[in-house]
């Protein structure tokens, strides 16, 4: 089976999210996609409590098919890094594995924990995100065609913080979760 990993701190997991998974799904370069939330942000910004990142991605992908949420990362001891995932993965199951990510994260992928030998362990699918373009080093990456617009977390916490709406930008049922939850209000 052919699984793509989705790794994230989905803080919260928004539309632009979910139509990358939609979209993988579609292309059939994966058959199934696993939503890995980090335990920690790897550059060290604060993060909501795990609990709450989960359930607003159960929410996000109740209904799709052949998706689930994968706890490897929340599960591990100490500071986990992408790489310690993907060898995890690979030695517990027997399935090909295509790292996800939008062209914003794997533009960052020089300053990741051996993000060379990364690239070297798994191969990636790569959804262009505007302003954010990898294709000078390619070489190993197959890229998703379709132009995505997208959000941001950041923008999302920012607009929640405001008491603007984020209906537009995120799945209904999360938009609730965050208001009855009141996260982002800091």
């Amino acid at each position: 089976m052919k699984v793509g990993i989705f790794g994230g701190s989905f803080d919260p997991i928004h539309n632009f999210h979910t139509k990358i998974i939609g979209d993988a799904l579609e292309s059939k370069v994966v058959d199934e996609v696993w939503v890995i939330p980090c335990k920690r942000h790897a550059f060290g910004k604060n993060l909501s409590d795990s609990k709450h990142r989960v359930k607003m991605i159960e929410y996000a992908i109740k209904g799709m098919d052949h998706v689930r949420v994968d706890s490897t990362e929340l599960d591990s001891e100490g500071v986990n890094y992408t790489i310690d995932t993907v060898r995890k993965l690979k030695s517990k199951y027997d399935h090909d594995f295509y790292f996800m990510a939008g062209s914003d994260a794997v533009s960052d992928l020089p300053s990741w924990k051996d993000g060379a030998k990364l690239r070297e362990l798994i191969d990636f699918l790569v959804f262009e995100r505007k302003g954010y373009s990898v294709r000078e080093d390619s070489r190993d990456m197959t890229f998703y065609e379709k132009p995505l617009l997208g959000t941001s977390s950041t923008e999302i916490r920012e607009r929640v913080a405001a008491d603007k709406p984020i209906y537009e930008l995120v799945h209904e049922d999360v938009e609730k979760y965050i208001l009855r939850e009141g996260l982002y209000h800091e």
